[in-house]
């Protein structure tokens, strides 16, 4: 019971934690991209037995990998959809999945993709490097639905296999991308 309770108040705090990154990056992301783009994403795009579907198969594969992981679905408005991790995941992977999700809203690539930016962008590296509202470890990809931004999901925990998994669960939604 306990467990639940610590995991219940996590996914509340991650929630919330993504909920004011979104908060913080939107007046700078306004100033800078049309106000079209401003629009709500309806929910819609990234249903509840879809977003459950490949959480739950994100872990299902870390944990064949021998890997213990959370892993959320966030859709593009911000708002957390699903979360879920391994039995016996300490906070650590919740917490580096929600950082990974905050990352992934911001710049709507992967955060492989950013990582490796990290390294051959100086410019980059200087300005957002050191933010420790995000992180660029790889496992979470954006989700694309016919060309528009629906979704993050993110995987943290599962070390070197977050990406994999991810990526793995991806594969059970028929219309996602990971670019757009």
């Amino acid at each position: 019971m306990r467990a639940r309770i610590v995991l219940l108040m996590s996914v509340l705090l991650a929630a919330g934690f993504a909920a004011e990154v979104v908060a913080q990056t939107a007046p700078a992301a306004a100033a800078s991209v049309p106000a079209a783009s401003a629009e709500v994403i309806s929910a819609d795009l990234i249903t509840r037995t879809d977003a459950l579907k490949i959480v739950d198969a994100s872990i299902a594969s870390c944990e064949r990998q021998g890997e213990k992981a959370a892993a959320m679905v966030t859709d593009a408005n911000g708002y957390l959809r699903v979360a879920m991790s391994s039995d016996g995941l300490n906070p650590v992977g919740l917490r580096s999945a929600n950082l990974k999700t905050a990352t992934v809203l911001k710049f709507k690539v992967s955060t492989r993709s950013l990582q490796e930016r990290l390294k051959s962008d100086a410019a980059f590296a200087k300005e957002y490097g050191k933010d420790e509202r995000y992180f660029y470890h790889p496992g979470a990809v954006p989700i694309y639905r016919d060309g528009k931004f629906v979704a993050v999901l993110a995987v943290g925990g599962g070390h070197d296999k977050d990406e994999s998994c991810a990526l793995e669960a991806l594969k059970l939604l028929p219309w996602a991308n990971t670019t757009p």
